[in-house]
């Protein structure tokens, strides 16, 4: 009688047929050993994918393989690793059916393009390998992964996120300080009630309490350049109190500090200083310019880009492929 092939074995058609059916059934594997030692090894299904069965011997060499790798994946427990073995099978599904696997050429090119880049010889990476307890065909096998991840991501996601001329001008008005245009001046009005270097105790606390009186009405609502008219003491007073575009770093430290977190139309408490008691109030920010420059311009958007890609990459993978296969898990 002709030799024939194994037939019990996990990965054949016939068995996912069994699995199929009884997707709770064991798969025993026995050992062609001498009838003493009735050696023998027992596989049982873990999961499925779209039917096809995901056994416990696989589970234990991708633990092992995890394990050897080391990382944050060797902490996990057996679901949570059955889980990511079941997401890498599904990955490898995705690659199949869209047909962007590896060819033999881009692996070799790739490894070629790593040579070039660490002026290596061929020689020299294989012995870098070696040294990393990892054989030239390992290596071939996770550049080929590394290469079908790339294409699997430039199909389904990267060609599909797009950062608008709209979405920059919105993140660079909110955040024009990360890129050197932010909001550099600040439009100052000013009250101020002055006392002398000698002033007694009893004309310091007249003073500040008449500071506060027309902080509490500028506070409620009542016209500050009116009030800064008919009671400051300070610069420009004709004028409203009205100080012009200056730079916090421009003022006195008091006043930098009492505006700091204000935004426009809001009004500073009492601010005490060698010289008297005063009040500020924002009346606008001046930015340097109101769109970002191109340069700018490029950085928000790879910075947008970049963001953009791992929210829809860790959605994607962690839902939105996972959903288009059935996942059964028996574990």
């Amino acid at each position: 009688m002709g030799s024939r092939g194994p037939i019990m074995r996990v990965e054949s058609s016939s068995a996912r047929r069994r699995a199929r059916v009884g997707i709770w059934a064991f798969v025993v594997l026995a050992a062609t050993a001498p009838v003493g030692s009735r050696a023998e090894i027992v596989d049982r299904i873990v999961a499925t994918i779209d039917g096809e069965p995901v056994t416990l011997v696989e589970l234990d060499a991708f633990s092992e393989q995890v394990r050897r790798r080391g990382g944050p994946e060797a902490s996990l427990d057996q679901r949570a690793l059955l889980d990511e073995l079941v997401l890498e099978k599904i990955i490898k599904k995705k690659i199949e059916s869209l047909g962007v696997a590896a060819t033999e050429q881009q692996v070799d090119g790739y490894i070629e393009s790593i040579r070039t880049r660490n002026n290596l010889t061929e020689a020299q990476l294989r012995a870098a390998l070696e040294q990393q307890g990892m054989t030239w065909e390992q290596y071939r096998t996770q550049v080929r992964t590394d290469i079908e991840r790339a294409n699997l991501i430039n199909r389904e996601i990267r060609s599909k996120v797009n950062v608008s001329p709209e979405e920059i001008d919105r993140y660079y008005k909110a955040h024009p300080e990360e890129f050197g245009g932010g909001p550099s001046r600040l439009r100052v009005r000013l009250i101020s009630r002055t006392v002398p270097d000698d002033a007694s105790p009893e004309v310091r606390a007249a003073a500040r309490a008449e500071a506060e009186r027309i902080q509490k009405a500028a506070a409620d609502g009542e016209n500050f350049a009116e009030l800064a008219k008919a009671h400051s003491q300070g610069p420009a007073a004709a004028e409203g109190g009205d100080l012009g575009e200056i730079a916090p770093g421009q003022m006195q430290e008091e006043f930098a500090r009492a505006l700091a977190g204000l935004d426009p139309g809001d009004v500073s408490q009492v601010v005490e200083t060698r010289s008297g008691y005063h009040v500020l109030k924002v009346e606008g920010r001046a930015s340097k310019s109101d769109k970002p420059s191109p340069e700018v311009a490029e950085a928000i958007r790879e910075k947008l880009y970049r963001e953009t890609m791992e929210e829809r990459y860790e959605r994607w993978l962690k839902q939105d492929l996972r959903a288009q296969y059935h996942v059964e898990i028996l574990l």
